[in-house]
């Protein structure tokens, strides 16, 4: 999706990370199998109102016509920005994410390297400043090495709930 945040919308998030990580640290231990140097976006977050509803307004449709799915029943799980760079994490070996979709935000372009690579097809997706890129979890990828520079990502994971389950688990009880 090309364009999904401003550049200067991408740079107040960009802002927020940074200073949260004074406060905070940037958190390396997050994530068991593949840690990403990164901190979770919360509802605590100056950005978190509008990174929620270009995500209900433009990720959940799309991939509602993509999948044939039900945007109302599409479940972002986690929300984090990532950070990349010479002096710590500089790539993301191949995985798949826990989640049945992702999608990946670029917020900036002042760094060499880096990208996405999927590796069925071993392309290597560098979008612009605020493309986002929505692709399946369970698709094996990596975040491809940084040479020099910065590379902030958001990283969103998003879930499809199929049925209720606490309206199912209440009514097996009274059955």
């Amino acid at each position: 999706m090309k364009k999904f945040f401003t550049k200067k919308e991408c740079l107040n998030i960009i802002n927020e990370g940074i200073e949260y990580a004074k406060n905070n640290k940037w958190n390396k231990k997050r994530h068991d199998s593949y840690p990403t140097t990164d901190n979770e976006i919360t509802e605590e977050w100056n950005n978190w109102e509008l990174i929620n509803k270009k995500i209900n307004k433009n990720i959940f449709p799309k991939i509602e016509k993509l999948f044939k799915l039900q945007k109302n029943k599409l479940n972002i799980t986690e929300l984090f920005i990532v950070k990349y760079d010479e002096k710590g994490q500089r790539e993301l070996k191949y995985h798949e994410d826990g989640s049945e979709f992702s999608f990946i935000i670029t917020l900036n372009d002042d760094f060499t390297g880096g990208g996405t690579t999927f590796k069925h097809n071993k392309r290597n997706i560098k979008p612009q400043i605020g493309d986002c890129l929505i692709f399946s979890g369970q698709n094996t990828h990596k975040g491809n090495y940084i040479k020099s520079g910065t590379r902030y990502i958001l990283t969103g994971f998003i879930n499809y709930i199929e049925e209720d389950y606490c309206e199912n688990f209440l009514n097996s009880l009274f059955q």
